[in-house]
């Protein structure tokens, strides 16, 4: 029967401590959580406190967010991208001993990333490397720069490798492709959000223009069976509490996080019932 776990990511746009969101989204319904995982950064505890405060509310981590501000840098030759991949490689296998099964990486950052490398494509294989001695699986998110992902796939051949199907970024940045379907056989994680095909705005699904019916339709048919992950952000204090929105453009503005977490538990049943 289907019925995967409801789950959100930790990050949802007010900036609150982690142990409060992570209460607030349980207390909403969902089951299953999506941490960042990263060396540090605002409003988060270290990695193990994560897990924990996951574990006291009641959460499954169904997979977590890696680091990528410097991502760009594993393309480039030089000391910064052999630091960064070794960062990274940490933060893998510190996944594997704290149960985490599934890591979400970018393989690049902004419009314009370096060229496609064999020194890089060498640097993303040690860390699948990792991943597979770790028990981790990394899935890889399509983004603004689809071709890289599907040149690295096509190299890959790994059961720990797949791709994390981003439903919002595939509205934005490749509406000419069908990443989901493209994948079917290799999705280890899904997130969802909406937007009007203009802006990453990590709307409610139903918020914006996507057709949820083909996503739906798309996501039964592939092999995968794990949690629909929600990534969505109060845009008024998204990127931990800067202000991207006027009050005008954002569509939940004055919404406090329990009405905000209610309304997105609501539109996540409606999309797992197919009544979005």
């Amino acid at each position: 029967m289907f019925n995967p776990t409801p789950a959100m990511a930790g990050w949802f746009g007010y900036p609150l401590e982690l142990s409060d969101r992570l209460r607030l989204i349980r207390d909403a319904g969902f089951r299953g959580v999506l941490l960042w995982w990263a060396v540090e950064s605002a409003y988060e505890p270290p990695v193990p406190e994560k897990v924990e405060t996951a574990a006291k509310h009641g959460l499954s981590v169904v997979n977590a967010h890696l680091q990528f501000a410097k991502m760009n840098t594993l393309w480039q030759p030089g000391y910064e991208g052999e630091h960064y991949a070794a960062e990274l490689a940490g933060l893998i296998a510190e996944a594997g001993v704290y149960g985490v099964p599934t890591l979400v990486v970018h393989l690049t950052r902004s419009l314009n990333p370096p060229p496609f490398s064999e020194l890089g494509f060498s640097r993303f294989l040690r860390l699948c490397e990792v991943a597979e001695r770790a028990n981790v699986d990394l899935a890889f998110e399509n983004l603004r720069a689809p071709e890289y992902l599907y040149e690295f796939l096509r190299r890959i051949d790994s059961p720990r490798v797949g791709v994390c199907f981003d439903a919002g970024h595939n509205h934005v940045f490749c509406p000419d492709r069908r990443i989901c379907a493209d994948f079917k056989d290799r999705i280890k994680a899904v997130h969802l959000h909406d937007n009007d095909g203009t802006r990453d705005a990590h709307n409610l699904p139903g918020d914006g223009t996507i057709d949820w019916s083909e996503i739906r339709r798309e996501l039964l048919a592939s092999a995968y069976s794990g949690p629909w992950s929600l990534e969505i952000e109060h845009a008024q204090t998204s990127e931990f509490g800067k202000a991207l929105l006027s009050p005008s453009d954002d569509p939940y503005y004055g919404m406090g996080p329990e009405e905000y977490l209610a309304k997105a538990f609501r539109a996540h049943q409606r999309l797992l019932n197919g009544a979005q």
